[in-house]
């Protein structure tokens, strides 16, 4: 019998409830990520806030060429099951593992090189960092390259939208997701100069 993946329970879900809003979240980003591939090339992605590694996997199967990085704090109080070896073991088991690696790191500290990564991902991370999510916003628009994208599943706020179209272009605002609750949506944001003005 094959060993299969395990991404943990979200917040006030069973295990259940949990696998159906990840089924909707696949076909969401699925979505998303085809809007961007269309005339992009796609070689170094970040995923911030991975927890076990769910989008790690759906943006290396999504883009073939693609280097994937999950960072997390791992075993923090959002996701107290996270765990580095579980997300490298889930990676094994999917078969990625040579393209998706790990780091233990927190957001608001990402020390990676400005305009690296081509895309950088995340769900349901940002609304558990309080007003330090603003702090993480901009450094995700630093090492995003010019050109590149920001896919980002959460809870927004009205100043949320604000700070991030202060930030980025913003291509798309998907919200109405099965399953998930009315605040939560995916917003595609596209970094256009390398300079804010």
């Amino acid at each position: 019998m094959q060993e299969s993946t395990y991404y943990g329970t979200y917040h006030h879900t069973t295990p259940e409830q949990s696998e159906t809003i990840r089924s909707e979240l696949r076909v969401a980003f699925e979505e998303v990520f085809a809007y961007i591939f269309q005339e992009n090339v796609i070689e170094k992605v970040l995923d911030a806030g991975c927890g076990l590694g769910f989008l790690c996997e759906q943006a290396a199967k999504f883009f073939p060429k693609a280097s994937v990085i999950g960072i997390d704090l791992f075993g923090s109080n959002s996701l107290p099951e996270g765990d580095l070896k579980i997300a490298e073991k889930n990676m094994q088991i999917a078969g990625l593992n040579k393209r998706v690696k790990f780091i233990k790191s927190d957001i608001t500290k990402i020390n990676f090189q400005e305009n690296y990564f081509d895309l950088v991902i995340s769900s349901l991370v940002f609304h558990n960092l309080g007003k330090a999510r603003y702090k993480a916003y901009s450094k995700i628009r630093d090492i995003l390259k010019t050109g590149g994208f920001f896919v980002i599943g959460d809870f927004f706020t009205p100043e949320d939208k604000e700070t991030l179209k202060g930030l980025f272009s913003m291509t798309i605002d998907k919200g109405n997701i099965n399953q998930m609750p009315t605040q939560y949506s995916i917003i595609v944001l596209k970094k256009i100069n390398a300079k804010l003005s």
